[in-house]
Formats: structure tokens, sequence, C-alpha cells
């Protein structure tokens, strides 16, 4: 086996909540940088209109007087560039005379030679710079004018700071809404993976309702990506189902092509053919393999399909009301008292044979009624029929469970519907049992698995009396 290349989570929402948290998390930082240089631009490019400005009012107020001496016609120390040492400066100089900002205090810009490429030259756009302030940084403006025949060249300074602290702060405010931005985002994520993931919660709950009896299908799916998959699995039940029938087919042939004859010769075995018994001990080792092989195939055979689960109430109502049908002469009282909520974790077909062996025996012996009831006990429902009729004697309980063997040969029936009730109970875990019934009569007990309660609207409970 090859090892798994992904090691992650091993759940969807998982898988996407991860990729999620990647990609916000990118284009987050992303974005983030995109903001930080776009406003480094911005407030650079605010800084350069303001040093423009300021080199334009200097070239217009320059003037020269009669004896070749530059002069400004007006005061151009205006804030901020008359605060000493605060990195605001100006100066020009022009042959050998160089004229200062008040701010310089008598000092000169300390920055490189002017270096202007063409296309400043021809537009005459200032070039940046660098300088430096006695150990501290200035974003320098420099450019060249003739004014008047007077060749000079402007310089002007703000403090790196004028362009560092406004991005600073502001990036201050960014980083808290930028990480509150990606909570957001991992908030809605998470809804919106618990959101695109519900459909297939929903599938889940369906799947498990099918494993507990509840629903034979996955209900119809509006979501186009899970509908082939729904469609694709009721299939694979529908095809599991077919091949459980057929099972079921070759089951009831089997039983009926081995048990019957194994009984038959068992029966016809005695002390005067057999004496030494070892026929009949022969014939019981094979009847035992038969009922070993049949139990091994039930049990695959139920494992395979859907879960079974078989409303005792309404199958008791539709048995009992056949048996009444056929034995109507008979005038017979049938009372039934059948527990809430009585489900059966058995085939239907399975116990409606059952309960019509039990019914149909007790409405042939009963005198005037049939008393049925069903009780939970713990895992297990147990089913009661309680007959008035002469009942069986004691020490004849467990033969009459053997395989053709009948109580009185001059009632109809071939002696084989108690031990059928007996080995179908058996396969399904449960048990089968004949008790004496005070004052008279006969008492069936039936233990079959109960299948899994479930809440549900309907009333399970039967209470009804029949004549």
């Amino acid at each position: 086996m090859k090892p798994a290349l992904f090691t992650g989570p091993r759940s969807i929402a998982g898988r996407l909540l991860i990729f999620s948290g990647i990609f916000v998390t990118l284009a987050l930082v992303v974005a983030s940088v995109v903001l930080w240089l776009a406003l480094k631009t911005v407030i650079r490019e605010q800084i350069d209109q303001r040093l423009d400005t300021q080199i334009s009012a200097l070239a217009g107020a320059v003037i020269k007087d009669a004896g070749g001496k530059l002069h400004l016609s007006t005061r151009m120390d205006t804030p901020p560039f008359d605060r000493p040492g605060s990195g605001w400066y100006w100066q020009i100089d022009s042959a050998g005379q160089r004229l200062t900002s008040r701010s310089l205090l008598g000092e000169s810009i300390n920055a490189p030679p002017l270096r202007q490429s063409f296309l400043q030259m021809m537009t005459a756009t200032p070039s940046p710079g660098e300088g430096d302030d006695h150990g501290r940084k200035l974003y320098v403006r420099q450019t060249t004018r003739d004014v008047g025949g007077i060749i000079m060249t402007i310089t002007v300074s703000a403090p790196q700071a004028a362009l560092a602290d406004p991005a600073i702060r502001a990036l201050l405010w960014l980083i808290p809404s930028i990480l509150l931005l990606g909570a957001v985002l991992i908030a809605g994520t998470l809804w919106q993976i618990r959101f695109g993931l519900r459909p297939l919660t929903s599938m889940a709950g369906d799947i498990d309702a099918i494993n507990r009896g509840e629903k034979s299908r996955l209900a119809d799916m509006p979501i186009r990506e899970l509908a082939p998959l729904v469609s694709k699995t009721n299939a694979l039940i529908e095809s599991n189902e077919e091949r459980l029938a057929a099972t079921r087919i070759q089951f009831a042939n089997l039983a009926h092509g081995l048990k019957t004859p194994v009984a038959s010769l068992l029966l016809a075995l005695n002390g005067t053919n057999d004496p030494d018994s070892t026929l009949r001990n022969l014939v019981i080792r094979i009847d035992t393999r038969i009922k070993h092989h049949l139990s091994a195939a039930r049990k695959v055979m139920v494992s395979a399909g859907t879960p079974a689960r078989t409303d005792l109430a309404r199958c008791m109502q539709d048995v009992s009301g056949a048996v009444s049908l056929i034995h109507a002469e008979r005038q017979i009282s049938l009372q039934t008292d059948i527990a809430k909520g009585a489900y059966l974790a058995c085939d239907e077909k399975d116990v409606e044979e059952m309960l019509g062996n039990l019914i149909d025996n007790a409405f042939k012996w009963a005198a005037t009624q049939v008393c049925i009831t069903a009780v939970h006990e713990g895992p297990t429902m147990r089913i009661t029929i309680d007959d008035d009729g002469p009942g069986i004697p004691l020490e004849r309980l467990q033969a009459v469970l053997l395989p053709g063997v009948r109580e009185d040969e001059r009632i109809p029936g071939d002696g084989f519907g108690l031990n059928i009730v007996m080995e179908m109970a058996a396969l399904y875990g449960g048990s089968f049992e004949l008790a004496q019934r005070a004052p008279t009569g006969l008492r069936a007990s039936l233990v079959l698995p109960a299948a899994q309660r479930h809440e549900t609207k309907q009333d399970n409970g039967q209470k009804s009396a029949a004549r």
C-alpha cells in the first residue's frame, strides 16, 4: 500500500477551512502591501507637490539688483520653512551666490549634485534625491531654472519623517482593520462551510434512518452535485433488496426441500427399524447441520440488506383479522393489548408467518376467547398468546414442539407449525415456549428482538376487542 501523500484533516470541513484560511491570509497580506504602497505613494505625491510649489514660488520671487546680487522680492520663510532644524529647508545657488531659508540658520543643505534626466530638463520637473542634516535623512527636490538670464539651482527639502510618520500612523489603523476583516472572513467561511455541508449531514441522517429501518430510500436531493449520489445510492439499495428477495426464495426452497423430508425420515425411524439408534443419530446430525447453515444464511441475508423493522400492531391487526375471518363460525372473542411503539427487528413476512401459526393454533383450540399481549423486555419484545381451550398436559409441552408431532389428530394440521415458529425465533436470536394457563388453556410466549425506538406522531398502541 502506498503511503498517503496528504496528511491533513480527514474531514471536508477541515480541508475547506484550511484552504480558505490560507487563501484569506494571502489575500489580506497582498491587500495590506498594496494599500501600504498606495498610501506611501499618496503621501510622497503630497510632499512633492508642496516642495514643487515652494520651488515655483522661489523662482518667481528671485530678482537681481543693479550690483548683480540676488534678492527675494518677498519673504519666502512661511511655515514650515521658518522652523530652525526642522528639515524643511530651501536654498538657491547661482554663480557663487546662495540664498537660504531661515530654518537653515546660515547653513546649507547637504545634498548630492543635481542630476536631471532629459525628460525632467524638458518639462522643468524637479528631480528627487536624498540629503543629510547632521545624521538625519532629508528628502530633497532639486531643479535648475533660468530666470531673466540668471541660471540658478533651487533645492528644497523635507525631513524623511514627513513621509514615514503619516504612513506609520495609518499602518497602526490598517493592521487592526485587516485583522478584523480577516476574522470576519474566517467566520463567514465557517458559516459557509456549515451551510454548504448541511445537505451531506442530512444525507448522513437519512442513511442512519435507513440503518434503523425507519426509511427505505434516501430522500430526493435538490442539490445538483448530490443528486447523482442519491440516485446511485438508492439504486444500490434497490439492487441489494432484489438480491435479498432472491436469497429468501432460495432459503424457502432449501427449507422446504430439506427440512420436511429430514423431519419425516426422523419420525419414520423407531426402535423397530432402527434398534441401535444409528440412523436416528445420523438424521439428527443432518438436521443439526441443516439448521446451522440455514441460520448462517439467514444472518448473512439480514445483514446484507436493509435492516428489518416491522410494526407489530399493524402486523398483528392484519394477521388476527385474517384468522378471525377463517374461524368466524366459532364466534371466538379476540382481545389484543400491544405496547406503544412496538417494533420488531424482524422481517415482516417472517413475523406474519410466526403470528399466523400461533394465532391460528389458538383459534383452533380456544373455547370462547383468545388474548394477545406484547410488552418490551429490554432489547426484546415478548408476545403472549393465551387461549381458554383444553390446554396441553405438562409432560407433552416439549413433545409438541417436535416436527410433525400433533396433539390431536382430529384437528386439521401437519404438526410443523410450532416447530417452524421455534426455529424462526431462534434464527433471530429469540425464543419460543409453551406453558399451561390457569385455570385452563395454553399460553404461547414468543420473544423477538425489538427495533430501536424513535419518536413518532402515530400511536402504535392498539387495544381492541373483536368477535
